[in-house]
């Protein structure tokens, strides 16, 4: 079964720039694992690559996209990241 992710942008616009961007998955692969929280450094394309995770973006107040991507994970990182209590988690990520 293919893997299928979401993950939650200001701006969409910076995921699809052929480059890796640090990002928080949610994984929606059916499973004792579903809805686990992974931070990754990844690959996102559009349209979606044959062989590539399924990749869902979301607005941050949760509307998604209808076109799906996908993405290919280069590394997995942390479960945390470095940053001052009640920060911008983004300003966060993007300093990863």
């Amino acid at each position: 079964m293919p893997q299928e992710y979401e993950t939650f942008a200001r701006d969409s616009a910076h995921l699809f720039g052929g480059k890796e961007v640090v990002m928080t998955l949610r994984d929606l692969t059916p499973g004792r694992r579903k809805y686990r929280g992974i931070n990754v450094r990844g690959v996102v394309s559009r349209p979606p690559r044959p062989g590539e995770a399924v990749l869902w973006i979301r607005s941050v107040v949760g509307n998604r996209d209808p076109a799906p991507c996908s993405v290919r994970i280069v590394e997995e990182l942390p479960e945390t990241f470095q940053g001052l209590p009640y920060s911008d988690f983004f300003e966060a990520m993007q300093r990863a």
